[in-house]
């Protein structure tokens, strides 16, 4: 690992630990146990839960070796069946927030290297009322931000459905590197199962809009904040298809009925 590298990672002492959710379906040909070995060396505040989704390839046994590496500091949580990356989150997030104060998700491909851990947590670090913090794919100057242009010009196309539908101003909710809090806001947002497959991000929003409603005192731009990534690089093998766009839009309606349903006092 660069002294770069090592250095973003470092964080310091008083900053919250971080147990990172890494949902896995086949992915035995694109993990890279060295980087998740390497992050977990740099930075002593981060452990790993792996996530195996059912797989049906090599995926547990490279998870089982890599977990075995690191005993203490990375776990795997096996699936009895693929239940889909939505799930496969929620479940690891439910069991994450029992010993952790900071969680969140990573995708495994790790398309935003890991590095980028250390700048989410330092928002939280820094601003006690942000809960929750995600990052996103800004292209931009100064920025290493790879995206496919279709895939780029799709996202954006997304997230202006997403605005008008359901009143969400999201530049990036589908990016795979996101942080939470420990909370009565996050521990309701994942109590029920995701009624959407594809777009479980910006469900998660809306219950988490839907429930500050209800409380009434705090507006969902006033505790979610958009981290642009200073790196992030499209990875081969992506599990997204041209058609899941459709869906995508889809499944937008499906969370927008559902809004009133998610609208109640939060409970801690």
């Amino acid at each position: 690992m660069s002294d770069a590298m090592s250095g973003a990672m470092s964080g310091t002492g008083d900053a919250p630990r971080v147990r990172l959710v890494v949902p896995c379906h086949n992915e035995a040909r694109r993990l890279d146990p060295a980087a998740f070995l390497a992050a977990l060396d740099a930075a002593p505040w981060l452990s790993l839960l792996f996530v195996d989704d059912g797989s049906t390839d090599d995926t547990a046994a490279r998870l089982e070796a890599l977990v075995a590496a690191r005993p203490g500091r990375a776990r795997l949580l096996r699936l009895s069946r693929n239940q889909g990356k939505a799930e496969a989150v929620r479940h690891g997030l439910r069991e994450a927030v029992q010993d952790a104060p900071v969680c969140g998700f990573w995708d495994a491909d790790l398309a935003a290297p890991l590095a980028e851990v250390a700048t989410l947590r330092a928002v939280l670090q820094r601003d006690p009322a942000v809960e929750w913090v995600w990052g996103i794919r800004l292209r931009a100057l100064g920025r290493d931000v790879r995206r496919r242009a279709l895939r780029h010009y799709l996202g954006r196309g997304f997230a202006t459905a997403t605005s008008l539908l359901l009143g969400i101003d999201s530049y990036d909710t589908q990016c795979g590197a996101k942080l939470f809090r420990d909370g009565a806001l996050l521990r309701a947002a994942l109590a029920e199962p995701f009624r959407s497959r594809w777009i479980f991000d910006v469900e998660l929003l809306a219950r988490a809009d839907a429930l500050l409603a209800a409380e009434g005192t705090r507006a969902l731009g006033a505790v979610v904040y958009e981290q642009p990534l200073a790196v992030w690089h499209h990875q081969p093998g992506s599990k997204v298809r041209g058609g899941d766009f459709a869906r995508a839009l889809a499944e937008l309606w499906t969370v927008r009925r559902n809004r009133a349903v998610w609208r109640r006092p939060l409970t801690a």
